[in-house]
């Protein structure tokens, strides 16, 4: 899954979408950022040693097929992985959002 796919999916799962164009685009940076970390040390546990370097080799090009082609081949349900990823942390900011919400009708 691709950075803006991602963000997308975040937008419309939080409910982001009323706000200012300028905050989803910060909240998703810092969202995207940690979303793609999180996704990074979870592939690092699954891959041997040997693909720990080629995927560093691989991560340098800085061209996300070439990363996901990579990850795809390596790790059989890859694509899995990433949707666990991404839906435990939506679920994280979505109790997170509630939590505040009732801080502030309190």
């Amino acid at each position: 899954m691709n950075k803006k796919n991602i963000q997308q999916n975040i937008i419309k799962e939080l409910g982001l979408e009323g706000l200012p164009e300028d905050k989803q685009i910060e909240l998703l940076t810092t969202m995207t950022e940690s979303v793609l970390k999180r996704i990074t040390i979870k592939v690092l546990e699954l891959l041997s040693e040997e693909d720990k370097k080629e995927f560093d080799q691989v991560r340098e090009t800085n061209d996300p097929d070439k990363i996901s082609e990579f990850l795809k081949d390596k790790i059989n349900n890859y694509d899995e992985i990433v949707e666990d990823v991404i839906k435990e942390f939506k679920e994280e900011m979505k109790s997170t959002m509630a939590s505040l919400e009732e801080g502030l009708e309190k």
